[in-house]
């Protein structure tokens, strides 16, 4: 895990706040070792405690310490480090991810219902709904792309079904996410891209679209393809370290 912290931060891919705050407490431990002033536990997170701690071990653990500090500031410098600081560094990265999720975690195991409907029509849902909301839509002509992607009027944590319409004869991206999912086909007939793997989908039929494989779904038949496509994006797009759309998509939204 030192390496997606090293990969994380060398590639700008911790938000602004998150750089801010550890820099902080970085900052705060570069005082106390250099100005040789005691280091309140409650000033700084326990990773930082932690490298404290090293530090104290010797003079080499020190410099090696003090020039972490300095690359986290200035990610091109060289980082070459020891076992024990890469050991270190992968508990910056698994602080970073609970920052993330620990709420939503403490909501699952806090086994408390979660439903915030008034009515038992907020329960559910169809094609026809109009309080289904368009999320996202891209036609690229030269690529034969034409699809747009609506959500579900659920209030959801973890979940994000979503209803994909892909245009006869066109398809979406080609992309790949940190979320696993499961296509339901609706309507139309088409063809589903894994990796290096080609299945024909008609209405009933599932598809697995593991973690960040190469997918793309095409519209094969006369009609529109219509298909729910369910994903745990509210977690991973979370937990993720990294611009999540970035990596997903042809185009922001």
């Amino acid at each position: 895990m030192s390496e997606l912290f090293y990969k994380s931060v060398k590639g700008k891919r911790i938000s602004d706040s998150e750089r801010s705050a550890l820099e902080n407490a970085l900052n705060v431990l570069k005082g106390a070792l250099t100005e040789n002033l005691g280091l309140n536990p409650l000033d700084v997170p326990s990773t930082v405690c932690a490298l404290y701690v090293y530090a104290l071990k010797g003079a080499e653990q020190k410099t090696e310490t003090l020039h972490f500090i300095e690359w986290f500031s200035n990610p091109e410098l060289e980082a070459n480090w020891s076992e024990d600081l890469k050991e270190l560094a992968s508990r910056f990265f698994g602080e970073l991810q609970l920052q993330r999720i620990g709420a939503l975690l403490e909501r699952i195991s806090a086994q408390k219902s979660l439903t915030s409907a008034t009515e038992s029509a907020e329960l559910i849902s169809s094609l026809q709904d109009s309080k289904l909301s368009g999320l996202y839509e891209n036609k690229v002509d030269e690529l034969n792309i034409d699809f747009t992607v609506s959500l579900l009027p659920f209030e959801l944590e973890v979940l994000d079904p979503r209803i994909v319409t892909v245009k006869p004869g066109k398809a979406n991206e080609m992309h790949k996410h940190a979320h696993e999912t499961v296509f339901i086909f609706l309507k139309g007939k088409g063809k589903v891209l894994v990796d290096n793997f080609e299945n024909e989908v008609n209405p009933g039929d599932f598809a697995f679209i593991p973690r960040w494989c190469n997918h793309q779904s095409v519209n094969i038949g006369n009609e529109d393809l219509v298909f729910l496509a369910v994903a745990d994006f509210g977690l991973t797009g979370k937990a993720f370290v990294g611009n999540y759309l970035k990596t997903a998509r042809l185009k922001a939204i």
